[in-house]
């Protein structure tokens, strides 16, 4: 809530409404620049989709000329396979006729083939010899000329049928023979290339048709533009419509494209293609709807945020109204109206989040379907990322009222402080590369490893510093520093850490700096107000003063600035534990045999906390630093599953899950890719790569156990609490059995005490496996050590053992 102090001074308290009104005309007015500006993208993003569409549509027609291409190329290769037999150079028509005819049912692609001598007499292997001469024929005249041809299609003089021929020369054995001793060819049908024309579609009521070297239809639906044997069929060319004979010009000229034009008297969209096996050309006529039709739900959303707009900006002169009228009472009416703002811009909020929820609800629905083509995963991607930058926006006035009503609680919770922090680095790193600039990152060496804090908040908090550092840095680099001040004496279990973040950007000058932290107040330079509401720095420092402490800053204009803060944070005392218990009752393990987990990630703060995590429920967890080195260890152990990250040197993760879907004996490993990306579209590209699930960072312990549930399928074995009297119980009815088990040597007792002692009960697990493999007799020992080990309890594993190892003195 933005408190209204009853206790300002009368001159204040005058100057207060004009001020307050700036602030909502400056919100106003921004509110106004970026709605502007979103139009203009949403023109933008709005044509570049139709680009998109415009080249899936073409992309179809391409697929039909490729299929074409690629049948005549092999037909023309079998040709002239059989024109360079001995069988056919002899141009002994008794001795070919066989062997051709015998070819003709091999192949069961050609309708006949044909041998042809010099002067244009000829044999086919449906009519045998005849008296007819093909000497005038195009096909023939290339082909006798040494030129190996396809030709446009013609009216068979033996047949009677419309054929494609396809020409080669025929050569002699004799080195001295310069010219071909005959022409060959092999006829076949138009049939296919319709088959082929015909499929090509893109929604309803489109249409494909092909022309040859002349305009003339070679499959068109409409049949009076096809050839018969009484009528040749007319050139588009020479049609009286306009259009379609502008695009027969092109066709013919061999260009090709997409155009919207008037066909049959309504607009179309014309895909274009020549062909470089024969000199024809494909087309396809969609229609126009079929392609912009796409385009609504853009459209849809375009008109949603414009609302959403004029909403706010009515809200901002409502509350402006509001607090003109409520500044005219008493002291106790103005608390009365604090109250009444503050659940007024919460119900707000909340009014304008509900249909923005919505609004991301479907884009997250659309980036999921595999049937949205990836230009436009991308615009929706864009409508998301702009959708939930809107909701941070909201959130953050949120925020500020809760912690000015003091409704804002820390929920602080064990973590791994090392983990935690490079996800953060991570995320910053990938910022500060976009700008072109250098991001350090400078820990102490001794950090804590596991500390009890509010991970949300101070994330929050560290973002917010890192990310204005990034914002207002245009060259040189950003530091990130941390400190540990004051280290915890035994009997004291608190670290005091400093956090700076330094930059070399534009700097502050000394008059803004007693304004940076204000609500709604921005510095700097006007394109960079644009970014935010001005609320960043405000609720950074309101957090960090929960959490005992304040944020400091100096500055130096044209040189940088740098913040800091210090904050006493208590060391936590079992962190896995806590991590994996959950709920009531805490996962120890699982049934079945054992699994061999590889973690892949460059850094070793994100391994040990996949380690730390899963060993102790019984998985064997090898780590590996790179993609490189994950595939070879993937080859040579092929693991049950592989959690791996992106951003990695020599190979990165997108490169590793490419290796691993296209090595045959670990195709089928299932993939978990972990990552720090803030971009939504490396989460799509990383599943569309081979992933089969996507745990973002820093990781939580309940969706990671899900997933390996879900992907191993996994039952997981829970640990019962246990009164004191009914462990003292269980150790006494161990003690009983004790007798009736066979222990091992007393070195291998003292190993197993020392494991225990440490809390390794995934070591000692390993030891039950292999008491069993030296001899049957270890069997009963070696499952009550294991029965043991998985309740997660070293006393009972260490007085179970002790029995043993005093009997063995």
């Amino acid at each position: 809530m933005i408190r209204v102090n009853s206790s300002l001074s009368p001159s204040n308290r005058k100057n207060y409404p004009s001020r307050n009104l700036l602030i909502r005309f400056i919100l106003g007015g921004t509110t106004l620049v970026v709605s502007i500006s979103a139009y203009f993208s949403y023109q933008a993003t709005r044509d570049m989709m139709l680009k998109d569409l415009r080249q899936s549509a073409f992309l179809e027609v391409q697929r039909g000329g490729a299929e074409i291409e690629e049948w005549l190329h092999v037909r023309q290769v079998e040709v002239q396979t059989l024109a360079n037999t001995s069988t056919v150079r002899s141009l002994n028509w008794p001795v070919a006729e066989p062997y051709l005819k015998a070819e003709v049912k091999r192949i069961n692609e050609f309708f006949l083939f044909q041998l042809a001598t010099p002067d244009g007499s000829y044999s086919n292997t449906k009519v045998g010899r005849t008296n007819k001469n093909i000497r005038d024929r195009d096909y023939f005249q290339k082909a006798i000329a040494g030129k190996n041809n396809i030709s446009d299609p013609f009216i068979s003089r033996s047949t009677g049928i419309s054929l494609i021929a396809i020409s080669t020369p025929i050569w002699s054995n004799s080195a001295s023979s310069s010219s071909p001793i005959g022409a060959f060819q092999g006829n076949v049908k138009v049939d296919r290339i319709a088959e082929v024309v015909n499929s090509l579609h893109y929604g309803a009521n489109s249409y494909a048709f092909a022309l040859n070297s002349q305009g003339q239809a070679i499959v068109h639906p409409n049949s009076a533009l096809m050839s018969t044997v009484e009528k040749p069929a007319p050139s588009l060319l020479k049609i009286a419509d306009r259009n379609l004979n502008a695009i027969a010009q092109r066709m013919v000229h061999k260009q090709q494209g997409i155009e919207l034009m008037e066909i049959d008297g309504t607009k179309k969209y014309v895909a274009y293609l020549p062909l470089q096996a024969a000199n024809w050309s494909v087309a396809l006529v969609i229609p126009r709807q079929n392609i912009e039709s796409r385009l609504q739900f853009l459209d849809l959303i375009a008109l949603i945020v414009s609302g959403l707009t004029v909403t706010m900006i009515t809200v901002l002169w409502q509350v402006q109204a509001f607090e003109q009228a409520e500044l005219k009472k008493s002291k106790t009416a103005a608390d009365t109206a604090n109250h009444a703002k503050s659940e007024f811009l919460a119900n707000m909020s909340h009014e304008l989040r509900t249909p923005l929820n919505g609004i991301l609800g479907c884009a997250q629905i659309l980036l999921r379907s595999p049937a949205l083509p990836n230009q436009e995963q991308y615009h929706v991607n864009i409508i998301e990322q702009c959708g939930s930058h809107l909701l941070t926006l909201i959130n953050d006035i949120l925020d500020l009222s809760k912690i000015e009503a003091k409704k804002l609680e820390l929920h602080p919770d064990d973590v791994h402080f090392p983990s935690f922090i490079q996800g953060i680095v991570e995320i910053c790193q990938i910022r500060a590369k976009q700008k072109g600039i250098l991001f350090v990152y400078k820990p102490a060496n001794n950090l804590p490893t596991l500390v009890y804090v509010d991970v949300k908040r101070l994330r929050q908090v560290l973002l917010n510093l890192l990310g204005n550092a990034i914002k207002f840095t245009d060259e040189g680099q950003v530091t990130f520093n941390i400190e540990v001040i004051d280290q915890p004496p035994s009997d004291q279990q608190k670290h005091r850490l400093r956090c700076t973040v330094e930059d070399t950007g534009i700097g502050i000058t000394p008059a803004d700096l007693s304004k940076i932290f204000l609500p709604f107040e921005q510095v700097g330079e006007k394109k960079r107000q644009a970014e935010g509401t001005g609320l960043g720095l405000a609720i950074t420092r309101q957090l960090v003063q929960m959490m005992g402490s304040d944020i400091h800053v100096k500055s130096q204009i044209g040189q940088g600035s740098s913040f800091w803060f210090e904050l006493e944070i208590p060391e936590a005392t079992d962190w896995v534990q806590s991590a994996i218990a959950g709920s009531e009752n805490q996962i120890i393990g699982f049934e079945g045999s054992l699994y061999t987990i590889l973690m892949v990630d460059d850094h070793w703060e994100n391994r040990t906390v996949i380690t730390n995590l899963l060993q102790p429920l019984g998985f064997n967890v090898v780590e590996a630093s790179n993609g490189k080195e994950g595939l070879e260890i993937a080859i040579a152990l092929k693991p049950d599953l592989i959690i791996t990250d992106l951003l990695m040197p020599e190979m990165d993760g997108f490169e590793l899950i490419e290796h691993l879907r296209h090595t045959p004996e670990i195709q089928n490993v299932k993939i978990i890719v972990s990552s720090a990306s803030v971009f939504e579209a490396d989460k799509h590209r990383s599943l569309q790569a081979g992933g089969n699930a996507f745990l973002s960072k820093p990781i939580h312990v309940d969706e990671l156990l899900d997933q390996l549930k879900q992907y191993l399928n996994l039952v997981w074995i829970y640990k019962q609490s246990q009164p004191d009297e009914e462990k003292a119980k269980a150790a006494t009815t161990a003690n009983s059995q004790s007798a009736q088990l066979t222990p091992p040597s007393p070195q291998v007792l003292q190993e197993i005490v020392t494991l225990a002692s440490k809390g390794n009960f995934n070591a000692i697990l390993k030891w039950a496996d292999k008491l069993e493999e030296t001899d049957t007799k270890f069997v009963p020992f070696a499952n009550e050590i294991r029965q043991l080990a998985r309740q997660f309890d070293e006393d009972l594993i260490i007085n179970f053992l002790n029995q043993y190892a005093m009997k063995t003195l």
